[in-house]
């Protein structure tokens, strides 16, 4: 009969174990890294999801001091064009939200907007924001959005953009282990970082092809998916070289893997076994953690980098954004965005309609397909979990991951407990 590993923890069995904090929120530093060779100035990246990460959302999170992963549902040559779409974008975040002098003249400033494709420009000088010019026809909830986002980046973490060694931005892409030409082609053409997009990496065959795909690229390759302690050691002891790990199992919100397959490891778990495999090789620190799955606040990101992550991986965080892959849908009066599982039916059609050479290492479906709220610039999201990630590991401590890591504690909490800590008793409008 087979045993019972014992108990996994998800981000809402634990709570963030207040500390002493050393410096103020806004002093937090909460830079991460995603692979050995790239670091961030914000650790987020987004997920390699078709309806999540084309060249527009990687360019802005690049800018933002973020990393975006572009998807590999496309041919060789579609994936190869949006890398180089966005090694060949204006790296400052300035060119989202262009910075006019206050003494510029109106006109001026309003033809710099326009160049740049913009909506808004923000007002800006060494004295901090004055305000936002916002140019007629504009959408008036876009670009303010756009503008305080860019303000509040600039008053807590200060980003710097995500480049490369010749000041590029910095971008990402998905392989498959088992398609060296795939990675070739993505590495000339200029990818920073190569994410191995495979649901469970921890099996022979696919452990087989990461070494030899490790070995024949000089980019930094993360691999993944992992879940387990076991899995990390296997990976390292196999690959040599791997410059960052990938896990999480069927935690992500459209992932049903957990359901079909009755397989899983949350998140939060994954990180603390891929935790305690690295401390045990000594390289905890040295190889990155990315979060991968089911963080859906700035609470859960600091819980996983509590754990030992270097940085977070979203998809549903991004999806309704409108830099998203996928194009807004009208139902009523609300506006939607799709966003699927890339094991779901319609994201495995697109791939193997789009690349003849991809085979199904599975006939079952185990994503599913929906809709998710329209909620404005990916900037926001940025801006958002940078300032909440600053007071969550000011809460527990800390003043930067690496304190976080030695110095946060997260503790154990009831149902009860659950409920308690979130808002309650009350009519929320």
């Amino acid at each position: 009969m087979a045993g019972v590993a014992g108990e996994f923890l998800t981000f809402d069995d634990v709570v963030i174990v207040p500390g002493l904090a050393p410096v103020e929120p806004g002093l937090v530093d909460v830079s991460g890294r995603v692979s050995v060779g790239r670091p961030l100035s914000v650790p987020l990246v987004s997920s390699p999801m078709d309806t999540v990460t084309g060249w527009r959302l990687a360019a802005l999170l690049a800018r933002a001091g973020a990393l975006g992963v572009i998807h590999r549902n496309m041919s060789v040559e579609e994936q190869v064009g949006e890398v180089r779409r966005v090694k060949g974008a204006v790296p400052s975040i300035w060119f989202e939200v262009p910075k006019i002098s206050p003494e510029e003249p109106f006109l001026m400033a309003k033809l710099r907007i326009e160049e740049v494709g913009a909506g808004a420009g923000v007002v800006l000088d060494r004295g901090g924001f004055h305000g936002v010019i916002l140019l007629p026809g504009a959408d008036a909830s876009l670009w303010a959005g756009k503008a305080e986002a860019v303000r509040l980046l600039f008053e807590t973490v200060k980003p710097m953009p995500t480049i490369d060694e010749e000041g590029r931005l910095a971008v990402g892409a998905a392989v498959s282990p088992f398609d060296i030409r795939r990675a070739r082609e993505l590495e000339r053409a200029g990818a920073d970082v190569l994410v191995v997009d495979v649901a469970h990496l921890h099996n022979a065959n696919a452990l087989s092809a990461l070494r030899r795909l490790v070995k024949d690229v000089s980019v930094d390759v993360v691999a993944g998916n992992l879940g387990t302690r076991e899995g990390v050691l296997d990976t390292l002891a196999k690959a040599e070289g791997v410059a960052g790990l990938r896990v999480g199992i069927s935690s992500g919100s459209i992932c049903s893997t957990g359901e079909v397959a009755g397989a899983a490891v949350p998140t939060l778990q994954a990180v603390l076994n891929a935790r305690s495999a690295l401390e045990e090789l000594g390289l905890h620190g040295r190889v990155p953690i990315v979060a991968d799955g089911g963080v859906r606040n700035p609470g859960d990101a600091a819980k996983a980098l509590i754990a030992g992550a270097s940085a977070v991986m979203g998809g549903r965080i991004f999806a309704g954004t409108e830099e998203a892959a996928a194009p807004k849908v009208r139902v009523g009066g609300r506006v939607y965005k799709p966003y699927r599982g890339m094991a779901s039916r319609g994201a495995m059609e697109a791939r193997y309609a789009a690349d003849r050479y991809s085979k199904p290492s599975k006939a079952i479906e185990e994503g599913v397909e929906g809709l998710v709220p329209y909620r404005g610039s990916a900037l926001a999201v940025v801006a958002e979990y940078a300032s909440g990630l600053q007071a969550a590991l000011g809460y527990a401590g800390a003043s930067s991951v690496p304190e976080a890591w030695a110095r946060g504690r997260l503790a154990r909490v009831t149902p009860v407990g659950v409920r308690e800590v979130r808002p309650h008793d009350v009519v929320l409008g």
